[in-house]
């Protein structure tokens, strides 16, 4: 036989990862992300409102006690941020004035809805049995006097 002499084998270490730090880490940037970044919201439309220059803001509290009714220049229909069609928005509103009769219905249309739609909504809101109908509109400046007739 020969004389070969084999080394004994060392015994090896385990190796472990500690992952706590990694995942500090990973919470970090995810606060960090969440806290720089924008949100936008949901369901929020821009409108365009007509400009009127005799508006005014409506007084504390009473955005509470209004119902939002949405009508967008494409048709849409939302009552406070959900979309809705034409014929099931006077038994919601119905639905909405028995729940809570002392509330008002605030009808925002943008510039390009006809006038005749707005009329429609009108009469939907006032047959659901709201004594009281607001239209939004977007403040424009003060109101300037007309020329002078000679």
């Amino acid at each position: 036989m020969s004389g070969m002499e084999f080394r004994p084998a060392r015994k090896r270490t385990a190796v472990t990862l500690n992952l706590t730090p990694l995942i500090d880490v990973l919470f970090l940037f995810i606060i960090f992300f969440t806290l720089t970044s924008t949100f936008k919201r949901v369901g929020e439309l821009e409108l365009r409102l007509p400009d009127s220059s005799t508006a005014q803001p409506a007084p504390a509290g009473a955005e509470a006690l209004e119902l939002e009714l949405v009508a967008t220049e494409d048709g849409r229909l939302l009552l406070e941020g959900a979309p809705l069609a034409l014929p099931e928005l006077k038994s919601a509103l119905t639905r909405l004035h028995a729940a809570s009769p002392e509330r008002r219905v605030l009808i925002k249309a943008e510039a390009g809805v006809t006038h005749g739609e707005v009329v429609r909504l009108l009469d939907i809101v006032r047959e659901a049995g709201f004594p009281g109908v607001g239209i939004g509109t977007e403040r424009k400046g003060p109101l300037t006097e007309p020329p002078a007739q000679p």
